[in-house]
């Protein structure tokens, strides 16, 4: 309940920050993500692949694993493998660990958790926002981006975590 209390907190931030500009929550918006941040990039990841935002949990290191994969936390009753999204890419962690947090992963193939180094909020967008254009490929990214909106003369890339659980690196965290 918590951590779907946490979606819930942004959600009803969101529809405070709509109300306070007159604008209805809800209508001429398509699509809305989850808003993060992983080392100097700020991506977001579609509402339906991201079913809850939790602090960091405690956890649980597992042995002959790859370093990026941190270890198990029981949520619910549930182990949940914590993935540290910054490190699985190579990426330096930029924040303050109080400040990281986890998105959860949960559809019929993959549970599991991306710890994130921030996460801001919801956006909301619409069709017209949206580009097919990617981040470059050279970009840590790039195999997990799908197209961009441009909303208020900034780019946001959208990350899909779904394509990050087709990778074989990230499902084969044994060593």
């Amino acid at each position: 309940m918590a951590s779907k209390g946490f979606i819930e907190l942004l959600r009803l931030a969101d529809l405070a920050k709509t109300r306070s500009t007159g604008l209805q929550s809800g209508k001429g918006y398509d699509w809305r993500g989850v808003v993060f941040e992983v080392g100097d990039q700020r991506l977001v990841a579609p509402m339906g692949e991201v079913s809850e935002v939790l602090n960091m949990p405690e956890y649980t290191s597992m042995p002959m694993v790859e370093p990026w994969l941190l270890g198990l936390a029981n949520i619910r009753g549930r182990l949940l493998p914590l993935t540290d999204l910054p490190q699985f890419l190579h990426l330096p962690n930029r924040h303050q660990k109080k400040q990281r947090k986890v998105l959860i992963i949960d559809n019929s193939t993959v549970f599991s958790g991306l710890v994130v180094d921030k996460v801001i909020g919801i956006e909301q967008f619409t069709r017209n926002q949206y580009r097919a254009e990617t981040l470059d490929s050279d970009s840590p990214f790039a195999p997990y981006n799908h197209g961009k909106f441009v909303k208020d003369q900034q780019d946001w890339f959208v990350f899909m975590p779904s394509l990050l659980a087709k990778d074989p690196r990230y499902i084969d965290a044994a060593m």
